[in-house]
């Protein structure tokens, strides 16, 4: 194209031969040079045209491969979307951790690693304590949780929650034997409300279950001991603005029941004062079992913003018939939590519980007393008489028990327990933890058998150290 234009400029040039030979030498110079530079001005255009051409080309080209690009990668996310879809993997969310646990009890004279470990716990020493359906020292602790979610088209969501050997059915034996932790759907039915079915995890108090949502090793003594594990049957959750309420009814700690027909009803109310603090409280109402009833009220709150995490809890309850002498029995209880992050990965945590439980030799939803030879304290199956937890420190002592069968006007009181917490968690990595524990338990009463001397103690110490690894 440029050749052409210099032939162009040319031939206007040769099309006006008179009026060149009429000008003078110097003039025609002069028009020469000015024909020079239009032919280079022309030139430059010519070239910038052609620049402009060549690049509209290779972005043609761009283009048209970014498109062909596009549409394979379109294509290919379509195909998987609708292969997880078939496979039943959309909306599949898959998480999990395990905890191996170190516990040392001063007072069972046991130090060892607790993982996989159901909670029927036998010692082999065969005394007072050596065997707990469920114990503060082998609680949700030393366990492996697979947790699997699903959300449907429209907001159905299904939840499976597998926990060998530590999981919330079979705490206590309820569900002997059972895996599974957790286990329920949820399905909106508009204005804010879901209806809920299966089985649920406790709604009580401020403290989790999961190790990977605790800052502790061991539970508080209100969560051990106090409140429910789990319920089956069915519900309903509502939210409005920064309220938040759900109760569900069913049955209590229990897969099915076959010996009464009275459900229980649990509860619990959320609000989100803002983005830092919430205030809730849950209850439970029911007959546990036949000629029994069960009524307890909490209320937490927690804060958590920047370094610093507090929660506490204080709650009441009444369990008629469930007292250690078959009659009816209360209780009051406290516990507190406050966290500190010293460094982004080190944090400190201290933990105080206290439950005042005496009436009647005092008992709770989630003790079992054992049948023993009261005049020794031993384990005696069949013999119809029950001796306090003298693992857990629960119930009243084998001195008292003696003093209430010499004379039974003196009454009888259950133990008052207390326990101080002091933690240190320090992050290895974003998804693991290692946990330290050092606790100090006490009671109003000498309930905790001592392996080692063979007598009672008011005290016991633990040393627990946790490695969390979640995903």
């Amino acid at each position: 194209m440029q050749y052409s234009m210099k032939k162009i400029v040319l031939a206007i040039a040769m099309a006006f031969p008179a009026a060149a030979f009429a000008q003078s030498a110097k003039d025609l110079k002069a028009e020469l040079e000015a024909l020079k530079i239009q032919v280079q001005q022309l030139e430059a255009m010519v070239e910038k045209v052609s620049a402009k051409a060549d690049m509209n080309a290779a972005a043609g080209a761009a283009d048209s491969d970014m498109k062909a690009e596009f549409n394979r990668v379109k294509l290919n996310s379509e195909s998987m979307s609708e292969q997880l879809e078939a496979n039943g993997l959309k909306g599949l969310k898959v998480t999990g951790y395990m905890d191996p646990t170190y516990i040392m009890n001063q007072r069972q004279n046991t130090s060892s690693f607790v993982f996989m470990k159901n909670f029927g716990d036998q010692n082999s020493h065969g005394g007072p304590g050596s065997n707990a359906s469920y114990a503060y020292d082998n609680a949700f602790l030393g366990s492996a949780l697979i947790s699997f979610e699903k959300e449907m088209e429209g907001g159905t969501k299904w939840l499976l929650e597998l926990m060998p050997h530590k999981s919330a059915g079979d705490g206590g034996g309820y569900n002997s034997n059972s895996i599974v932790n957790q286990a329920f759907v949820t399905i909106p039915m508009g204005s804010g409300n879901k209806f809920i079915a299966g089985q649920v995890g406790s709604w009580q108090g401020y403290e989790f279950q999961r190790a990977d949502m605790k800052k502790t090793v061991t539970g508080n003594l209100l969560f051990d001991f106090t409140g429910p594990t789990f319920m089956t049957g069915v519900g309903l959750d509502h939210l409005d603005g920064k309220w938040e309420t759900k109760a569900i009814v069913g049955n209590l700690n229990n897969g099915r029941i076959t010996d009464h027909r009275s459900p229980t009803l649990h509860w619990r109310v959320d609000y989100t004062m803002d983005e830092f603090t919430g205030i809730g409280a849950a209850g439970l109402h029911g007959k546990p079992v036949d000629g029994t009833s069960l009524n307890y009220g909490e209320l937490d709150a927690s804060f958590t913003r920047g370094d610093i995490t507090m929660s506490g809890q204080i709650e009441a309850g009444q369990f008629k018939r469930g007292s250690f002498t078959g009659e009816d029995t209360n209780w009051f209880g406290l516990s507190a939590l406050a966290a500190y992050k010293f460094t982004p990965r080190l944090e400190g945590v201290v933990r105080g519980d206290y439950i005042r439980n005496e009436k009647n030799g005092g008992g709770t939803p989630n003790l079992t007393f054992p049948e023993c030879d009261q005049s020794t304290g031993f384990p005696q199956a069949g013999s119809g008489t029950l001796c306090g937890d003298a693992r857990n420190g629960f119930g009243p002592s084998l001195t008292a028990i003696q003093a209430f069968n010499a004379d039974p006007s003196v009454g009888l009181k259950g133990t008052n327990r207390s326990a101080l917490t002091l933690g240190m968690n320090y992050t290895i990595s974003s998804n693991a933890l290692l946990k330290f524990e050092l606790r100090h338990d006490h009671a109003s009463q000498d309930v905790f058998y001592d392996v080692k001397s063979g007598t009672y103690k008011n005290n016991n110490t633990l040393l627990g150290v946790s490695t969390l690894v979640k995903f």
